[in-house]
């Protein structure tokens, strides 16, 4: 099967499943950017011009999108990029397709960006097709982004999925996520007495510097390693423990430590 015929069968499940309504294709607008439609996103407004979830969850009709995210960055005077571009709703949230045409933000995907915070993303999805698919709770969904997978994975405390979700490039904003999802990635490795478990704790500590507040790099490092110093000694790998107290002295002593 090609690719344009399996998205267009994910697509044709999604509309099929129960509780889901769809407008009809007929009335669909053009594309509004200079930049390539998904292909995903031209499989699904060529069977629907938008449609709504059983929870809420709404994709506008694409002739809309546009008109949304101009209103939205004016009214709220957003300094959005020019490649991020409503395409939903639910709630109190906001559902943003970010293109990423420079290849800055991790390939983009879709965002929910509550709307008392607009400029708080977060990544929860690759494509809309697959946030779709997720939000159903389809069988066999696209995976969702690696901060979510990442987020789930640290949940249940599943070391080979967490490390294959570190490994993704992660959105930028989600340092404290990735903070958390590596110390959680340490505590594993140190249960373990593997001492890859220091770089997964220097990288916590990289990203909570990272999401400091300007001025509190040099005083976040050194509670950030004394996190992993505490969490290395409870999972009871007292050398990891020791190396992570060293490395937090250097901090300290402004030698850096990480």
């Amino acid at each position: 099967m090609s690719a344009a015929s399996a998205l267009a069968s994910r697509v044709a499940a999604l509309l099929a499943h129960p509780g889901v309504e769809a407008r009809l294709q007929a009335a669909a607008g053009a594309w509004p950017l200079d930049l390539a439609e998904p292909p995903d996103v031209a499989a699904l407004y060529a069977a629907a011009d938008g449609l709504a979830l059983p929870d809420g969850t709404r994709i506008l009709p694409r002739g809309d999108l546009a008109r949304a995210t101009a209103w939205l960055t004016e009214e709220r005077s957003l300094d959005w990029a020019s490649d991020l571009l409503v395409v939903g709703e639910r709630e109190d949230l906001v559902i943003v397709l970010d293109l990423d045409a420079a290849g800055a933000r991790a390939g983009g995907g879709v965002l929910e960006v509550p709307t008392d915070g607009l400029a708080s993303f977060q990544r929860v999805a690759r494509s809309v097709v697959g946030y779709l698919e997720r939000r159903l709770g389809v069988a066999g969904a696209e995976a969702a982004s690696p901060e979510v997978r990442a987020r789930e994975a640290a949940a249940r405390r599943d070391l080979p999925a967490l490390a294959e979700a570190l490994a993704e490039a992660m959105y930028p904003g989600a340092e404290r996520q990735v903070a958390h999802a590596a110390l959680t990635l340490g505590v594993l490795l140190s249960e373990r007495g593997d001492e890859a478990a220091l770089d997964a704790f220097a990288r916590s500590v990289e990203a909570r510097v990272a999401a400091a507040a300007r001025g509190a790099a040099a005083p976040e490092r050194l509670a950030a390693w004394r996190a992993c110093e505490i969490a290395a000694r409870e999972a009871g790998a007292e050398a990891i423990a020791a190396a992570c107290a060293a490395r937090g002295r250097g901090a300290g002593e402004g030698r850096g430590g990480a």
